[in-house]
This record gives structure tokens, C-alpha cells and sequence, in this order.
């Protein structure tokens, strides 16, 4: 099936009190991984790659862009359940552009190194590129702490003014609007304490979809309600790279590169490959957290209610 417009499985998500993940990938078995997990719950999806990453100046290989577009559209349109594609918090405008060439559906800025100004004025210039594309804009109000596992410290953030947030969304006409509201980039091993009186003000003052990044590091509690208050997006991507890691881990702690034999251990798909495994490792945590989000079982329900 096409992609589908974010917004549309947002506005349902809201309707329904549950949230869409946008579940980040970096490889074909990731977001192989998530699809799958996405149709075993017959849920609704957003699939993509993170635009920092890839453009990231200190890669061993530049990346094209247009190879991974060609990538995640191929699964978005096979996939079984209604799903888009977004290139996640990119810095370098030009990016961005490529990608709507490249097929995403969905683009965001990384808007860390601008001033409210300057976010506002890329913002309206991405959305315009965007909409004459027939793709949609995320943007962020407020800076969210990003956690260094290394040092344990987390950088300063700045909350989601409602006003300001308002304003924004009015001037730049964004589809979808990530939010700072206690919840932390990066974090693993604790829970970032939640503002949900500030998410309550912000879906009464908001009109389009609230996004929530961080995903990974909130307790489900909150996350449950900050979803019964108006957040219809939630972005993971921590936790999925960690259970990936971990297999590969699990998987040399019982296997010696130097006995296994090549193509089991890397082509078959079978039990003894290991990114086959730790594609399934992916596909459990995602398959936890849509039925958290309360997205399992929607995909259906969606494409009936939406047809």
C-alpha cells in the first residue's frame, strides 16, 4: 500500500487514545525488525532513519540519501499495515530536501544550533518544499536534555513554552510538533519524570498532533497518561540499538567467529545467523512498546475508519 500522510495516523491516534511509534532504524534488519513487529500487532507505523546519523560528518562513508529512501519506501509500501516514512532530526537542510526526493514522506529539523528565529524561518521554508511534495513537517519547541551514557550527565534542556509553541505552529504551518516536557534524549537506566500538566496545556493550545522523542526513557505510567492527554507520537530508538547490541552480544558468548561457518552465521536467516537474531531481538522490544502505546490492533481499525 502507499505511505500515509504522519498526520492522518496521528489525528486517529488522538481520536483513539493510543500513540503511533515512530521506531528508528540505521540498517536493513532494523527496519526489517520494526516492520515486522509492526504487522505480528497489526499496527499502524511510522518507519525511518535519523538524519544526524546519516549526515554525520565523522562516518567512515559518506551515505546517499537516495539509498536509504529506496529502502524504507520498498518496506513502507509492502508492508501489510499502514505506515510512513520520516527523516528524523537532520541539521543540514540540504538533507532534508534530498529526502522528499528520495521518497520520505516525512521530514524534521534539528534545530539545536538555531535561534527560535532561524528554526521558524527554516520551518517555513521546509514546509513549503514539503507540502509541494505531498509530504508533511515535524518541528520541535523547546530543547529536550540529551543523556551521555559515558559521563551519566545530561545536557540543559528548556521546557515547551505553550505560547510560544502556539505561535510557532500558526507562522510556520508544521504537521506535527515534538515537544520538552520532562522526557530526555538517550537515557537508559532511570526515568525522566514527566510534566503532564504542561502536556494537558499544550493539546488544549495545539492544534496539530504532539510528538514526544526520548521514548525510551519514561516510565510506562506516565507514558500512559501523557497519551490519554494528547501525545499521539512517541520515537524509541535507544532501546531498540541496545537490544540489538545485546543479541549480538548473547551471540558470541556462545559462538567462535572462528568455528562458525560463514554463511550460517550470516546469510541463512536460520538459528544460527546472528543478525537474524538480533532482528528478532528488535522486533520483541517494538512488539513491548506498541502494545504499551496502545497501538496494537489499530492498523485494522484505521483502515476502516479512514477508507
Amino acid at each position: 500500500m502507499p505511505l500515509f500522510p504522519m498526520s492522518r495516523l496521528l489525528r486517529h491516534a488522538r481520536a483513539h487514545k493510543y500513540a503511533v511509534g515512530y521506531f528508528e532504524a540505521w540498517n536493513l534488519e532494523s527496519i526489517l525488525a520494526v516492520k515486522d513487529a509492526a504487522e505480528e500487532a497489526d499496527s499502524p507505523v511510522i518507519l525511518g532513519f535519523n538524519g544526524g546519523f546519516l549526515g554525520n560528518g565523522r562516518r567512515r562513508v559518506a551515505e546517499d540519501i537516495f539509498h536509504y529512501g529506496a529502502l524504507g519506501t520498498a518496506i513502507a509500501e509492502r508492508a501489510r499495515v499502514p505506515a510512513a516514512l520520516i527523516l528524523n532530526e537532520a541539521a543540514r537542510v540540504p538533507l532534508l530536501l534530498q529526502a522528499l526526493e528520495a521518497g520520505f514522506n516525512v521530514i524534521m529539523h534539528d534545530h539545536q544550533e538555531c535561534s527560535p528565529e532561524e528554526s521558524a524561518v527554516i520551518n517555513q521554508d521546509l514546509v513549503r518544499a514539503a507540502h509541494a511534495a505531498g509530504a508533511e513537517v515535524e518541528a520541535e519547541i523547546g530543547e529536550l536534555p540529551a543523556h551521555d551514557l559515558g559521563t551519566g550527565r545530561a545536557t540543559p534542556g528548556e521546557k515547551t513554552d505553550p505560547e510560544a509553541a502556539a505561535a510557532f505552529v500558526r507562522r510556520t504551518g508544521v504537521d506535527a510538533l515534538a515537544v520538552a516536557v520532562g522526557n530526555v534524549h538517550m537515557l537508559e537506566g532511570r526515568k525522566a519524570p514527566l510534566d503532564l500538566d504542561l502536556i494537558r496545556t499544550l493539546s488544549r493550545r495545539i492544534e496539530v498532533p504532539l510528538v514526544l522523542h526520548g521514548g525510551t526513557g519514561i516510565e510506562p505510567a506516565a507514558l500512559a497518561e501523557a497519551i490519554r492527554l494528547g501525545i499521539s507520537k512517541i520515537n524509541v530508538g535507544t532501546v531498540l540499538r541496545r537490544a540489538f547490541l545485546l543479541a549480538l552480544e548473547s551471540y558470541f558468548r556462545t559462538h567462535e567467529a572462528a568455528r562458525v561457518d560463514p554463511s550460517e552465521g550470516t546469510s541463512t536467516g536460520g538459528e544460527q545467523d546472528l543478525l537474524a537474531g538480533a532482528r528478532r531481538a528488535v522486533t520483541v522490544e517494538v512488539l513491548r512498546l506498541m502494545s504499551l502505546f496502545g497501538s496494537a490492533g489499530m492498523a485494522s481499525r484505521f483502515s476502516k475508519e479512514e477508507s
